[in-house]
């Protein structure tokens, strides 16, 4: 990477901006934008200063700046040269906890894995308590209540409408 000093012509008292540019010679993401800043983008290939949000191993010098702001924390590539970017290929990001309570045990870049949501009415019986990974199972543990309710379950998973677009990671 290189960087270019660039003059306001219209001013030139003004101080002048630098514009880094990468190993093609593309201008690098802006200087508004951290390195590590992950965002959407409609289209198939990352725009110019920034790369898929996909897991590869990248350099930790030619991408020095992505490596101080997220280091390892999405893997340490071969351990001493490279290191893992997130990989959001097929994900939903959800915000961090950050010590609220609402999502507790989680630590920046863990990923959760997917949990099902059941819906369970009925009347007469015993309840029939189940793990949402164990709807279809035949074998539930179930409990005796006195008010003789019982519950049966319609599988409800959940996933909203969306539409697909590229993870990009600002380098």
């Amino acid at each position: 990477m290189s960087t270019i000093a660039v003059t306001n012509l219209k001013n030139p008292s003004a101080p002048s901006a630098a514009i880094t540019l990468d190993t093609s010679g593309n201008a690098a993401a802006p200087s508004l934008v951290p390195p590590g800043t992950v965002q959407f983008y409609a289209a198939n290939t990352a725009p110019a200063g920034w790369v898929k949000a996909n897991g590869a191993a990248l350099s930790r010098t030619t991408y020095a700046a992505l490596f101080a702001a997220i280091g390892t924390t999405f893997g340490a590539g071969d351990g001493s040269t490279t290191f893992n970017l997130p990989d959001m290929r097929g994900e939903f990001p959800r915000g961090w906890d950050d010590g609220r309570g609402v999502d507790t045990g989680r630590a920046i870049g863990t990923a959760q894995a997917a949990s099902r949501i059941g819906f369970f009415a009925g009347f007469g019986g015993d309840v029939d308590v189940v793990n949402p990974d164990e709807l279809f199972s035949s074998t539930r543990s179930k409990y005796s209540v006195n008010n003789n309710l019982s519950v049966t379950s319609n599988d409800a998973s959940v996933r909203p409408r969306n539409i697909a677009l590229l993870a990009c990671i600002a380098f």
